[in-house]
């Protein structure tokens, strides 16, 4: 059985709240740090729908620069109708993801 055990260094949110999960959850074949760990359960479901929220606009974010570099290749081989296209889906994503629309 391993243990989770506390971690020093710079940390994300997303890296914090995972680690609460797993104190709070502890996956099969492990144990908490603390048997005195608790969270009333409407916290740990707002830390799980955190981490969904991040991983979604994760997702925006890379659909934006995917859309961009294609957009950027249809420019590079004179596609102006192609590049423009591609523009207008980075621009919709973009805004998505600066509006924190991301699910």
């Amino acid at each position: 059985m391993s243990t989770s055990t506390p971690t020093t260094g710079t940390t994300t949110a997303a890296q914090a709240l995972r680690a609460i999960l797993a104190e709070l959850t502890p996956a099969p074949g492990t144990r908490p740090f603390s048997s005195d760990s608790y969270l009333p359960p409407h916290l740990i479901e707002q830390a799980k729908q955190a981490l969904i929220n991040d991983i979604a606009l994760l997702e925006l974010q890379q659909t934006a620069f995917n859309a961009l570099s294609m957009a950027q290749w249809h420019i590079a081989h004179g596609e102006g109708g192609q590049a423009l296209s591609r523009l207008r889906r980075a621009q919709t994503h973009i805004t998505r993801t600066m509006g924190g629309g991301a699910v």
